[in-house]
């Protein structure tokens, strides 16, 4: 166990700066990356070209939720996605449904990410509007929030 330990070390004081996997690639730098993997990963090559690798519904959610929450790290030109998020939220919330809260918002969208098999393109986009909304909702909602970007600050992000 002890050799395993040497060897990781050795291999992060090489060629690992700082700690950082990735470098120095910022939320924003994140953001385009995903976003980049997104729009690659889900959208239809032109007649007679192929794609390599294209997002299952289930891949492209969760890259919607890793790509909005980097999208609200950023800010900048990336605040459009907490500014969707905000809007679908309100309808819910504006007390037309009764006494709703981001909690219930937060339901409905885990709920609809986990039992509707959806196309990629409708998923990653459910999933850029559940990182908004499970960002102001806290509580468990803010732990897909925490883990990413836990995540992209060892990859560089922060």
């Amino acid at each position: 166990m002890i050799e395993h330990i040497e060897t990781a070390q050795a291999i992060a004081a090489g060629g690992v700066t700082g700690g950082k996997l990735l470098g120095s690639v910022g939320a924003g730098g994140l953001a385009i990356g995903l976003t980049t993997v997104m729009v690659a990963g889900i959208k239809e090559p032109k007649k007679g070209g192929k794609v390599r690798r294209k997002l299952a519904p289930t891949e492209a959610a969760i890259t919607g939720v890793a790509a909005g929450t980097c999208y609200m790290a950023a800010g900048s030109i990336w605040t459009a996605g907490g500014d969707l998020s905000d809007a679908f939220a309100s309808v819910f919330t504006g007390g037309a449904f009764g006494t709703a809260g981001m909690g219930s918002v937060s339901l409905m969208l885990a709920a609809l990410l986990y039992f509707r098999e959806m196309r990629p393109g409708f998923a990653a986009f459910t999933g850029v509007l559940a990182a908004g909304v499970w960002a102001q909702a806290g509580g468990i909602w803010g732990l897909p929030e925490s883990l990413i970007l836990t995540t992209a600050g060892a990859l560089g992000a922060a």
